[in-house]
């Protein structure tokens, strides 16, 4: 039986909550959920991650089925995403208020005993099974590609200054490519997608622990809770979703 949960602050810093998330269950074994992490401004951002969610959820609740193939799955996702890049970058090119805006998203899509995920931008998800939690997706970010060419260690890259600078978005451009994946659900496992105010936190031996904790008492809270003692600098959200 598919579960999800979720929860979103501002934290304890930033005067607004530019997070969105939604997930929906549409039958015993088909649904998904997702994370938006808006940027570009005081007002910017609510729009593009509002924009984003709104799109992508319209486009999952109007043609998701039981009966897809993995192949339709994954198109259904990528062109929603597009759909999505195409409407919060006109409304960007169209109202200077809107100039640069755009949006981090993390999607996952659960049908069956398959799920499968797209993202762009530095929000992640997590595949936890047991005791073992693995970062899935990898942050389109600018230390990132420091890292990957070997310029930065990792912990380097966890100091660095230029540590949020995004090198994808929804929105800021005409054209977005989405990273995309699929894989079994594991027995009994769960995902977690959560925006970069939660994952500056996390230390990865420790990630399955508190989504262990966080299944047992059926709420993401604890993870928002974990992140606001750490400082909550940023927006946090976090999302669950479980099959047991």
């Amino acid at each position: 039986m598919l579960k999800v949960t979720g929860e979103t602050h501002k934290g304890a810093v930033r005067p607004q909550n530019q997070d969105i998330f939604r997930c929906s269950i549409l039958q015993e074994d088909l649904g998904y959920a997702m994370v938006c992490d808006g940027m570009g401004g005081e007002k910017a951002g609510d729009i593009a991650a509002a924009v984003t969610t709104e799109v992508v959820d319209r486009c999952l609740k109007k043609s998701l089925r039981p009966d897809m193939g993995v192949n339709s799955i994954r198109s259904l996702m990528l062109s929603a995403i597009s759909a999505a890049n195409a409407i919060v970058y006109e409304q960007a090119q169209n109202d200077p208020d809107f100039s640069g805006m755009g949006s981090t998203l993390v999607l996952a899509v659960v049908s069956g005993h398959m799920f499968h995920i797209a993202h762009v931008g530095d929000s992640r998800i997590y595949m936890i099974e047991g005791e073992e939690a693995t970062q899935l997706t990898r942050d389109h970010s600018m230390v990132q590609m420091l890292v990957d060419r070997g310029e930065l260690t990792p912990d380097e890259a966890e100091v660095h200054p230029q540590k949020h600078y995004i090198t994808r978005a929804v929105g800021v451009a005409p054209r977005v490519e989405a990273d995309y994946a699929e894989y079994p659900f594991p027995e009994c496992g769960a995902l977690l997608l959560c925006s970069d105010g939660l994952s500056n936190y996390l230390k990865a031996e420790k990630v399955a622990t508190q989504v262990n904790d966080c299944l047992k008492r059926g709420s993401a809270q604890p993870l928002i809770d974990f992140a606001l003692s750490q400082g909550g600098a940023d927006n946090v959200t976090a999302v669950l979703v479980s099959a047991c």
